[in-house]
C-alpha cells in the first residue's frame, strides 16, 4: 500500500480497477498473477483505526465527521447515510454475514464448472470468512428465534485477499480520488476507456492510462454510489442532468444513477436485568416472508443515530417486529428480559429513545404505527 502522493505524475497499467472494496480487491488482485494493476482507493487504510480493528469499537465511525473518516456521512432527502471511504469498503464498516450462492445463482451467471466455484469460494473463506461466537446471550437469540418459529437452515475485510496479490503486479494507492474516466470518442464507434485521473491529499493530479494491449480495460467497482457517480463525471448518464452541470456527453444513458434505494431498517433497544457480553451479529433468522432479523448485544444503542428508512413494505416490517416480540418472549431468551417489561412496554421505551428523530407520539398504538414512526 502507498499513498497516492507517492505516485508518478502519469503511469501506464494492463489493467486499472477504481474502487478498493469487496469486488475491486479480488479482481485486482487475481489480475495481478498475469498481468500489471493500478488499484486505486479514496479512503485510507483499515489496518491503523481500532475503531475497525476492535470490534468492541465497532459503529464509532459513524460518529467521526472528520474528512478522512472511514464511514462518509451524507444527507438524502433528509435520510442520514454513510458511504464507505476505506479500504476493504463496506466489509471495513458494516457487520454482516457470509453464505455461498444457491445453485440458481450458478445458472444465472452462466457458471459451470463446479471446481472452479468451489475453489473460489474456499479461497475467499481462508481469509475472510470465520466462525460464528456464540456465546450466553446470542445463544439464547438462537434458540429465542426457534421458538418463536424461525427454524435454523442456513471479523474479517475484504482487505485480507490482498495477501493472495501478487506484489509485482500490483500497484495499490491509497487516498487517491479518481476525478475522471478519460474515452477516445471517434465518430462512429463506440467511446473505449484508456485511461483515469486521479487526485491525491495534496490535491495533486496524476494519470494512469492503459497500455496498448487489446484487452486491456478499466474496472470501476467503486460501490453502489460511486460507480453512477464516476460514470457521470465522465460523461456517462442522463443528459439532461450532464447538461446541468457542464459535463461533455461521452453516451448519452438515462439509466445511470437512477431507482437507488436501500433496505429499510428497524431496531428493537432490548434493556436486560443482567450483564451482557458485547457482541456483533453473529446469529441470523431468516424469515419466510423477507425480513432478516439481526441481534447484536452488550451496547448502548440510546447514543446511535438510526436512519429513517422510506419505501420499505409496511407488512414486512410488522411481521419482523412481531417475530422479534415472539423471540423475546421466548424461554430460552427470559433470563435477558426484565420479568415484568411488556410487549407495550418495549415499544414505548423505543418510541422515547432520541434516535428516532422524526415527529411522533410517545407511545405506539399499533405496530402499523410503530413501524411507520
Amino acid at each position: 500500500m502507498h499513498e497516492a502522493t507517492k505516485a508518478p505524475k502519469v503511469s501506464f497499467f494492463d489493467y486499472i480497477v477504481i474502487g478498493g472494496g469487496t469486488t475491486g480487491i479480488p479482481i485486482a488482485t487475481t489480475l495481478s498473477t498475469n498481468y500489471s494493476v493500478l488499484l486505486l482507493e479514496r479512503g485510507g487504510s483499515p489496518y491503523n483505526d481500532a475503531n475497525i480493528t476492535k470490534a468492541s469499537n465497532f459503529g464509532l465511525y459513524f460518529f467521526d465527521t472528520s474528512p478522512d473518516a472511514p464511514a462518509q456521512q451524507f444527507m438524502t432527502q433528509g435520510v442520514p447515510n454513510a458511504r464507505a471511504r476505506v479500504l476493504g469498503g463496506g466489509t471495513s464498516i458494516n457487520a454482516g454475514f457470509y453464505s455461498r450462492g444457491e445453485e440458481q445463482f450458478n445458472k444465472d451467471a452462466k457458471l459451470t464448472d463446479g471446481d472452479l466455484i468451489q475453489e473460489s469460494y474456499e479461497w475467499t473463506e481462508k481469509v475472510m470468512v470465520f466462525g460464528q461466537d456464540v456465546q450466553s446471550w446470542q445463544s439464547g437469540v438462537r434458540a429465542g428465534l426457534v421458538e418463536a418459529g424461525v427454524k435454523p437452515d442456513n471479523g474479517h475485510t475484504a482487505a485480507d485477499l490482498l495477501q493472495y496479490a501478487n506484489p509485482k503486479g500490483l500497484s495499490l494507492l491509497l487516498h487517491a480520488t479518481v476525478h475522471k474516466i478519460l474515452f477516445k470518442h471517434k465518430e462512429r464507434s463506440k467511446p473505449r476507456a484508456y485511461g483515469v485521473v486521479f487526485e491525491d491529499t495534496l490535491g495533486k493530479k496524476h494519470v494512469a492510462y492503459l497500455k496498448r494491449r487489446k484487452n486491456n480495460e478499466i474496472i470501476l467497482s467503486a460501490g453502489a454510489l460511486g460507480s453512477p457517480q464516476l460514470l457521470m463525471l465522465s460523461g456517462i448518464g442522463p443528459k439532461d442532468q450532464l447538461d446541468a452541470l457542464n459535463i461533455k456527453i461521452v453516451l448519452e444513458q438515462p439509466f445511470v444513477g437512477q431507482d437507488m434505494a436501500d433496505n429499510p431498517l428497524n431496531v428493537l433497544f432490548i434493556p436486560s436485568p443482567i450483564r451482557v457480553e458485547r457482541s456483533l451479529v453473529q446469529v441470523v433468522g431468516i424469515t419466510p416472508f423477507g425480513s432478516y432479523i439481526e441481534a447484536s448485544g452488550g451496547f448502548n444503542i440510546i447514543f446511535v443515530n438510526l436512519s429513517d428508512y422510506q419505501g420499505y413494505t409496511p407488512e414486512k416490517c410488522v411481521k419482523g417486529i412481531e417475530t422479534i416480540l415472539k423471540t423475546f418472549n421466548s424461554e430460552a431468551f427470559s433470563n435477558y428480559k426484565l420479568a415484568n417489561m411488556t410487549d407495550q412496554d418495549i415499544l414505548d421505551l423505543n418510541m422515547k429513545i432520541p434516535y428516532n428523530l422524526i415527529a411522533h407520539g410517545s407511545t405506539s398504538t399499533s405496530l402499523e404505527q410503530h413501524c411507520k414512526d
